[in-house]
């Protein structure tokens, strides 16, 4: 009887240790994800501040522009009188 409750606990310490391993697969494939997922936010931060570089040049060139054809037009005035 003894040996019979032994094999018992036996078998479910293996069932509990099968369950675990399954356990810990299900977190290294979500880690996985997770390092994947970080990645991908990683790039698009990255994209972000180049595309925010790129429109203050672009703001910037804008202004410049701005003050030139500013220059510009005021050659062209005409004046009362």
């Amino acid at each position: 009887e003894s040996i019979v409750a032994l094999a018992g606990s036996v078998a479910e310490a293996a069932q509990a240790a099968t369950q675990i391993a399954a356990s810990s697969q299900q977190q290294l494939v979500g880690m996985d994800q997770v390092a994947l997922a970080m990645e991908s936010v990683k790039q698009a931060s990255t994209q972000n501040v180049d595309s925010a570089k790129q429109l203050e040049e672009a703001a910037r060139n804008l202004d410049g522009l701005g003050r030139r054809l500013r220059e510009l037009v005021k050659k062209f005035e005409v004046k009362d009188g």
